[in-house]
């Protein structure tokens, strides 16, 4: 679709009359298509369209704003008004719903009915008003905060011979962490680490981003070719509502996704806080370090953002309802520790769907392979405690 990519071209500001860098001017596109606010086709403004039929949102930048981790917006009722919380289904190896696929979408175009609502009840999310009849009864909802998206190009550049090290580690240790990777197989067929993700399930940013395109925003892209997004078989209106899509290819061609993954890549990673041996010291001892990794190396030198990229158990207490094939409704990537005091600071909670508010209950939900470093923390001294809780808040 060579419209798209002429009108994301025709979205970037000429500044001055000083030539842009190649790399400068393909930034400046990909900025352009994260703030692209999507229409349905067919339109006027043809280079816009493709939205839906059904979506959660219009744009990236709806979800992900200043591309840090922010709360969901909730009217009086709970129920969940902003585009920063999506709920999940599949049931418990992960194949999606037969009616409503693998994301609730809370937007449809005219003639297509949005799927329902998200509401917080009893400290949960469920769904409410499903327009398209009952889950079915192997269904499972889960509920997921969008994540940020800072430092991400770094994650991108870590070998897998040393993220599959950790895990032959672990494997050899006796705490009981025993992290894996998870395998994903691409459109080519390539076999991958999968490393972004809550369950490490793309491998590359391109992929997180078709998955985004085609989830949240109902878009096709090359990897994600559906024309109809999430869109199932039950869901006739939505099949035969208008799409963007070409005879030649998908809504959203291969170099968008391109340039939209590589403006996410060169966004800067979190500022590291100031150097806290003690605390550091603490934080090792106690056994968190085991899967959050202080840093891991890259060719661009190391990635100092506090995970392993391995799935880990984490017990019943983070069941997170749906789940994706091959990874275990309790299984997580090790969540990356950079970025959660700004994380802390705008209110968003913790942990895949923010139910923690703080640091501490973060760590009292880990159970299952985080169970020991959970008891660890619990007998620190006080002081301890304190030092340690306190390292984690600054990050």
């Amino acid at each position: 679709m060579r419209r798209a990519l002429a009108a994301a071209l025709l979205a970037v500001p000429i500044i001055g009359s000083a030539a842009f860098a190649a790399g400068d001017f393909e930034a400046a596109i990909g900025r352009a298509l994260f703030r692209r606010a999507w229409v349905p086709a067919p339109s006027s403004t043809r280079g816009n369209d493709g939205l839906g039929p059904l979506h959660n949102a219009r744009s990236c930048q709806a979800c992900h704003g200043g591309l840090g981790r922010t709360p969901p917006r909730l009217d009086a009722d709970g129920t969940v008004v902003g585009e920063q919380l999506v709920l999940r289904f599949s049931d418990a190896d992960g194949r999606p719903d037969p009616v409503y696929g693998a994301q609730m979408q809370t937007r449809g175009l005219p003639g297509v009915p949005g799927e329902g609502f998200a509401v917080l009840a009893g400290g949960s999310y469920g769904p409410q008003g499903l327009t398209y009849g009952p889950l079915a009864p192997s269904t499972r909802a889960g509920a997921r905060l969008a994540p940020p998206l800072l430092g991400l190009g770094g994650l991108e550049q870590i070998p897998e011979a040393a993220i599959l090290a950790i895990a032959q580690e672990q494997a050899r240790g006796g705490d009981g962490v025993r992290g894996r990777p998870n395998w994903t197989i691409g459109k080519d067929g390539a076999r991958r680490l999968g490393r972004f993700g809550l369950k490490a399930s793309a491998a590359t940013l391109a992929e997180q981003v078709e998955t985004a395109f085609a989830l949240d925003l109902g878009m096709s892209t090359p990897g994600r070719d559906a024309a109809a997004g999430d869109c199932t078989p039950a869901q006739e209106a939505c099949l035969s509502a208008p799409h963007g899509g070409q005879p030649d290819g998908p809504e959203i061609t291969a170099d968008l996704v391109r340039l939209l993954a590589g403006f996410l890549a060169t966004r800067p990673a979190p500022a590291a806080p100031p150097a806290d041996p003690d605390g550091a010291a603490v934080f090792r001892d106690a056994g968190c370090a085991s899967c959050h990794r202080p840093a891991l190396p890259s060719p661009g030198g190391p990635v100092a953002a506090y995970t392993d990229l391995l799935l880990h158990d984490l017990g019943p207490g983070l069941d997170g309802g749906a789940t994706e094939p091959g990874v275990a409704p309790t299984e997580w990537r090790t969540a990356p520790l950079w970025g959660v005091s700004r994380t802390l600071a705008a209110g968003a909670g913790l942990l895949h769907d923010g139910r923690a508010r703080t640091v501490a209950e973060a760590i009292d939900l880990h159970g299952g392979e985080g169970a020991a470093a959970r008891a660890r923390f619990r007998a620190l001294p006080p002081a301890d405690r304190e030092r340690l809780l306190a390292f984690v808040s600054t990050l």
